[in-house]
């Protein structure tokens, strides 16, 4: 599936800017003892931002995040990654490469796809 480029930055800067909000939501998963599903994800990202997410941007979110493999998301997956980057193991690199956090993203989101093909 071909992922826009525009659509997939407007849904990620939308819910960038509702962040505060779709914490709130995550963080009662993780007081649940529970992890995040991609639907649960999914869902809390539109309620809190209103953006639907596709399954594509979703996959790639799970891909690049899901420490574990194991197809859910803790807590600390993805939101302390993206609320602090600078204490997880991407500020490493895009403190050794001097790029941005956005640039490092973008980086490995691309280099895991052209794994997938090949």
């Amino acid at each position: 599936a071909v992922v826009s480029t525009q659509s997939t930055g407007k849904s990620m800067i939308t819910l960038m800017n509702n962040f505060s909000d779709f914490e709130v939501a995550v963080r009662m998963y993780q007081i649940a003892k529970k992890p995040l599903a991609k639907l649960d994800f999914k869902r809390a990202v539109y309620i809190c931002s209103g953006e639907m997410f596709d399954d594509t941007l979703l996959d790639m979110i799970f891909y690049v995040f899901d420490e574990v493999g194991d197809g859910y998301l803790e807590y600390t997956d993805f939101v302390q990654i993206m609320k602090f980057p600078e204490t997880g193991f991407a500020a490493k690199v895009v403190q050794d490469e001097q790029s941005t956090l956005g640039e490092y993203f973008k980086k490995c989101v691309r280099t895991e796809m052209l794994r997938s093909y090949a």
